[in-house]
Order: structure tokens, then sequence, then C-alpha cells
């Protein structure tokens, strides 16, 4: 049995970039959650889960989810990305949001500040963004002319404490 997988979705590149960090350092593989068979997971001890938040959702959660009920012997531990600065009681919020009582849960949760990629969104996600930013300045009484800027915040270092407890479970 292999010890580690890394799976990610990942729509503008964010998640994927985490997810081959941690896979790197980890010395196994990280495979895009599209091109896996779910017997596949049969053969790993230890699983990490990544995916971008869409509001306040972990993108492919629900297929997780089934799975950690299917293989319940397994680790799993999942990690979020978002664009949201982490601030005191998010981390929490985003993992009540996302595994309520009674349904499976991950042996841990971290979330990652990423980035936004305009370029790699879809129409409808740009949309959707400029819906929110025209929203956000009404509210707080700024012309609603906002420009669309990408940016990227991911750091590798954000991933040192999930690495440190998959060396731990890996031995």
């Amino acid at each position: 049995m292999k010890k580690m997988l890394v799976l990610y979705k990942s729509k503008t590149g964010f998640s994927q970039r985490y997810a081959l960090w941690i896979a790197e350092a980890s010395g196994c593989e990280a495979i895009n959650l599209a091109d896996l068979e779910q017997t596949a997971l049969q053969d790993y001890a230890l699983i990490v889960y990544g995916a971008g938040l869409y509001a306040g959702q972990i993108n492919g959660i629900a297929r997780i989810k089934r799975w950690m009920k299917e293989f319940p012997a397994k680790v799993w531990v999942v990690f979020a990305t978002g664009t949201t600065p982490p601030k005191q009681g998010y981390e929490e919020l985003i993992f009540k949001t996302n595994f309520r009582n009674g349904e499976p849960r991950p042996a841990h949760f971290y979330y990652y500040l990423a980035g936004i990629d305009y370029d790699k969104m879809g129409l409808f996600d740009r949309l959707l963004m400029k819906f929110f930013s025209l929203m956000e300045s009404r509210k707080s009484g700024a012309s609603g002319t906002s420009r669309q800027t990408s940016i990227d915040l991911s750091n590798r270092d954000y991933i040192q404490e999930l690495l440190r407890y998959v060396q731990l479970k890996a031995r």
C-alpha cells in the first residue's frame, strides 16, 4: 500500500499549485480529482484533498465526503484555498460550513490564501465576481466602476504545518 496521495480540484491553478508543492515535499503524487478512479483510493493510507472556495463551499467536497464515508480507515486531510485573508475564526467557519455534525470529517483541515486569476476564470465566474464587486462598492459608497485585477497571494510557507502533520502520520 502506498502511503500518501494528494488530490486537488482547481479552476484557476492555485489549489493545483498548493497540491503540487505538498506532493513534491512529501515525495508522493498529486492527481486532479477528475482523473482519479475511486478504486485507486484503496492503495493509499493517507489522502490529502485541496480545492478552492466558492461562496464558502469547498469545490468537490461532496464527493470527498462520500469517499471519506466509504474509506473511514484512511487518514483524510483537507485544505481549501481562497482570497479572504485568514482572520480569527475564519478557518473554523469554513470547516463548520463544509463539515456539518454527523458528516464525515477530515483528521485535519487547513485554509490557504491563494489568489484570483481572471484570465483563467470562466465567463460565469468573472460575471459573478463583477457583481459582488459592484455590490461591495455600493455598500461602501464608492463608484460602481471597479477594475478586476488578478492577484497571486499563494505562498509555499503556508503548507509547513500540513507537511509536519502528514510526515508524522506517514511514518
